[in-house]
C-alpha cells in the first residue's frame, strides 16, 4: 500500500462523516421567522440526527448538492479505477473530469425526479398498477413504484447517458472535439453492444429499485455511491482476468 492510498481512504472516511454528521442545516432558527427570514444556513456542529441536516440541505439545493456528490464521488471512483489499473492515482485533466462529473450529477438529479414523478403520475391514474405513492405508503405499493421507476429510467435514459459520458471521456483523453464516426470507431463494440446493456438490466435496474425505496433527497447520493462500487468491482474483475 502506498502513502497516497491513505489519502484515498481518508477521503472516503471524511465524506462519509460529512454526510452522516452534516454540520450545517438550512432553515429558520430562533426568532428569524418574526423577522421575515425565509431560511439561512447555520452551524449545528457534528451531531447525529439521522441524516436530517444533509437531507434538508439537499432538498433545498438539489442541483448544487447533485453537482457536488458526483463531482466528488464519481471523480474519486475514476481515480480509484486508475489506481487499480496503473498503480497510481493521477489522471489526466482532472479539473475537467470533475466538472463533467458534476454536470452529470445535475443531469441525474433531473432524471431521478423526472422518472419518479412520472411513475407516480401513472400510478395515480389508470396507466399503471398500484396507487399514488403519496396516498398509499405500503411496502407493496412502494415496491411497485421503485421497480417501475428504475425500469423505465434505465431502459430509456441509462444507455444514452453512459454513451454521452464515454464521448466526453474520449474528448478529454484526446484533448479535442471528436465527431460521431471517430467516436464509434474508438468505442468497443462488444462492450457497448453486449456488456453495457447487461449491466443495465442485471445491475442497475435492481440497484436503483432499492434506491427509489429511499427518500428522494438521498437517491442521487446512493446513485453516485453505486457508480463507484460498480466501477470498482468491474475494474478488479478486469485486472484479475488480464
Amino acid at each position: 500500500m502506498k502513502k497516497t492510498d491513505f489519502i484515498g481512504i481518508g477521503f472516503v472516511v471524511l465524506f462519509a462523516l460529512l454526510v452522516a454528521f452534516c454540520p450545517f442545516d438550512y432553515g429558520i432558527t430562533g426568532n428569524a421567522l418574526l423577522k421575515g427570514d425565509t431560511g439561512t444556513f447555520h452551524w449545528t456542529g457534528f451531531v447525529w440526527n439521522k441524516l436530517g441536516n444533509f437531507g434538508r440541505v439537499t432538498a433545498e439545493f438539489p442541483y448544487i448538492m447533485g453537482f457536488l456528490k458526483f463531482a466528488l464521488l464519481a471523480t474519486f471512483g475514476e481515480m480509484l479505477k486508475h489506481r487499480i489499473k496503473t498503480g497510481n492515482w493521477a489522471v489526466t485533466r482532472l479539473p475537467i473530469r470533475v466538472l463533467v462529473w458534476g454536470f452529470y450529477g445535475i443531469v441525474m438529479t433531473i432524471a431521478f425526479s423526472l422518472f419518479a414523478k412520472g411513475t407516480a403520475s401513472m400510478m395515480s391514474g389508470n396507466l399503471w398498477f398500484g396507487a399514488n405513492p403519496a396516498l398509499d405508503n405500503s411496502f407493496g405499493n412502494n415496491l411497485i413504484f421503485a421497480l417501475t421507476t428504475s425500469f423505465f429510467m434505465n431502459m430509456i435514459f441509462a444507455y444514452p447517458m453512459m454513451l454521452s459520458h464515454e464521448w466526453f471521456g474520449q474528448v478529454i483523453e484526446k484533448g479535442k472535439f471528436i465527431g460521431g464516426a471517430e467516436f464509434f470507431n474508438a468505442a468497443e463494440g462488444k462492450v457497448w453492444g453486449s456488456f453495457i446493456p447487461k449491466t443495465i438490466l442485471y445491475f442497475w435496474v435492481p440497484a436503483h429499485t432499492v434506491t427509489f425505496l429511499l427518500p428522494a433527497e438521498f437517491r442521487v447520493l446512493v446513485g453516485a455511491v453505486l457508480s463507484v462500487a460498480l466501477g470498482f468491482i468491474l475494474t478488479i474483475k478486469a485486472v484479475k482476468k488480464a
